[in-house]
Parts: C-alpha cells; structure tokens; sequence
C-alpha cells in the first residue's frame, strides 16, 4: 500500500540500500514509505504527491555556485563530517533555538536521541557538524547504506542563517558521501506543486522515484501527467464524466485517512486511497459503491464501502457527503467488498450501471 511505516530494532546498510532503492524514506530511527501527503500537514490541507528523490554520485561534482557557497563556509567555520551521532548538551541548545524559530520542524526522534545519546541506533548514525570559535552553531543528521547516503536532517542557529548552513550540511553529506566511495544521496522527496522543498532540487540533477513504474528516473524526463497524485484526479474525473453521461451522479473527494496505518494497525479492511469518486446509490445501507485509480496499475477498482468511528453511522454520512460535496472526507472508511478490478474506463462504467441499476431493485 501507500502509507507504512516500520520500527526495526536494526537495519543493516545493505538493508538501507533496499529499502531506499524501493523508495521508503528514513524518518529518524524508523523507516517509512508514503505516496502521498497533506501540505499543509494539518487536516485541512490538500493531498499532493510526495516524490522520492536521488542524487547520482557517480561522475557528479558541484557546480560553480556551490563550491562558492562551500568555500565561504569552510573559510569561516570548522566543519567535521562523519562521526557517529552521539547526542550532547551542544546539540541540545542548537535544536532548542532552531525550534523556537520553527516549531513544526523538529528533530525526528529526538527523545530516542535524549533517552539513549550513544545509541545503539537501528541505522549507522552520522553527523556533520559546524562550529564557530570552538561552538557548535549547526549539525545535520544522516544515514549510511554501504553504496547509499541518507540525508535525514539539517539543524542551525537561526543567528547564523545568513550562511545557508541547513543547505550547506548537505552539501558537505555529499562530499562525504563522495569520499566514502557511496553511488546515490538521497535527500528525501520533493512535492510537485507544492514548493516548500524545491531546494533539494539545487544539489543537482536529481532522479524521481516514479509509483506506477517503480522506476528510478531523470527528473526531466517526469510530466506532470505521469505525477500519481494528477493520474488519479484525471482518471477520476474522466470517469465522473462518463457516468455523468449516461445518468449515474458521483462525487469526487480527497480521503484525508488515507494514511491511516501510520497509527492505526488493527486488522480492518481500511480504505488507503487519497482520493476516490462516491457512487450515487438508492440502497446506501445494502450497497454503497465507490471507485480509486490505482496508479501502479494505471487501472480503477470498483469497491463497496462503509463509513464507520465513534459516533459514525454509515447511511446518514452517506447521504450529508452527497447532499453537501465536501472537497475532504475526514472520517474513516472500511472496504467491504472489491465488486472489481484491473478495469479499464468502459468495463468500469458498464459495471457501475450494472450494480446500480441492480441495486434499485433490491
């Protein structure tokens, strides 16, 4: 699926090199992969597609402007690369001050950091660090697969932003990525259409992790139609029309618990889709028939499913999402059945028909 996240006690690199050439992420002391996201991350932002990223190392070398950006800081400051990550009081004070000025980007796992500072860790635990007369002013935190370099998190002074130091750790990971004899950089994932970590973007030609193809590829070579996210709006809406056309109403929405395995694991049949079309129905109770596009398929599923929770009863939050067209629907959804699937636009609206005209009957 889209959305998991996992806690081994211990991943070796040749492990992390797998999993991040699969395109899962590293989140801290835990390892996660997740398509798609909500930007802003409250409830009530909208879903994007959240695009894993790498850097060729293989033949790459910075270009003009960052061996400039190096330069001025390594003539500054003393820099360190690639000591184990060991957590100390110095460190401590850096994070504090880099989180006043930015409360929502604190450092992941920092109380596995507080509680145990030597580790041991479930990845190999890096660090770059970056001091001022003999004080630490900033320090980044990364993982080491044995061909692959994890970038996992830059934190500074904020007094001393003016030195770009957030990018510059990066950029000093590569270095040491480079020297170590390492292949790929990964520093996370970018989000086409949302601009907030474009600056990624400016270590270099980097490559895309593609979900329908689960293909590494250049990042020029990536339309905007081949985003997942875009692919299952369109295909949706091309459905929508369809139906429209001949006489069934639907509703497109996002499904803000799309993620929800992230903190939920009971052993329910959860809907993990960020978007789905909701099927005008004339029995909600005995049947309720909604549609996904399934991305790595590039095929819909026809489902039937159940709103559920605390205080959810099915029919009438059935009939407040059709009668009001949120945009987001918030609360949880169960599939009951998979009524079909692996189809294409025509075999999906003929089915549709089908099931609704049946359904009039019941």
């Amino acid at each position: 699926m889209h959305s998991r996240i996992r806690h081994p006690e211990r991943v070796s690199p040749a492990e992390l090199d797998d999993y991040l050439r699969a395109g899962w992420r590293c989140t801290g002391q835990s390892i996660y992969t997740s398509h798609f996201m909500r930007f802003p991350p409250e409830m009530h932002g909208r879903i994007y597609s959240t695009i894993p990223t790498r850097l060729d190392l293989r033949g790459y070398s910075f270009r003009k402007s960052l061996r400039k950006l190096c330069r001025k800081v390594q003539e500054q400051f003393e820099v360190r690369s690639g000591m184990p990550m060991i957590w100390d009081e110095a460190m401590e004070q850096v994070h504090e001050k880099y989180q006043a000025a930015f409360p929502d980007r604190p450092l992941a796992d920092l109380e596995t950091y507080q509680a145990n500072p030597t580790g041991p860790f479930t990845f190999d635990t890096r660090c770059v660090k970056v001091f001022h007369q003999g004080k630490l002013i900033a320090f980044s935190v990364f993982n080491l697969g044995e061909e692959s370099l994890y970038s996992s998190q830059g934190i500074y002074d904020p007094e001393w932003s003016r030195y770009s130091l957030g990018f510059f750790t990066m950029l000093e990971e590569i270095r040491y990525a480079q020297q170590t004899g390492r292949s790929y950089f990964y520093p996370g994932y970018v989000v086409p259409g949302y601009p907030e970590f474009d600056y990624k973007k400016r270590v270099g030609a980097l490559e895309f992790f593609l979900l329908q193809t689960r293909q590494w590829v250049p990042e020029t070579e990536v339309a905007p139609e081949q985003i997942p996210v875009n692919q299952m709006r369109e295909a949706l809406k091309t459905l929508k029309n369809k139906l429209q056309s001949a006489g069934l109403d639907s509703h497109l929405l996002e499904y803000a618990l799309f993620d929800i395995r992230f903190f939920d694991n009971r052993p329910l049949p959860f809907l993990e889709f960020p978007l789905l079309l909701l099927i005008g129905t004339p029995e909600p109770a005995r049947y309720c028939p909604a549609v996904v596009f399934i991305p790595e398929l590039q095929q819909y599923a026809v489902l039937d499913i159940k709103f559920f929770g605390i205080g959810v009863h099915h029919v009438p939050t059935y009939q407040e999402v059709m009668a009001h067209r949120p945009t987001v629907v918030r609360y949880p959804i169960a599939i009951m059945e998979i009524i079909g699937e692996k189809l294409e636009l025509q075999p999906a609206v003929t089915l549709l028909e089908r099931e609704i005209r049946n359904a009039s009957f019941l």
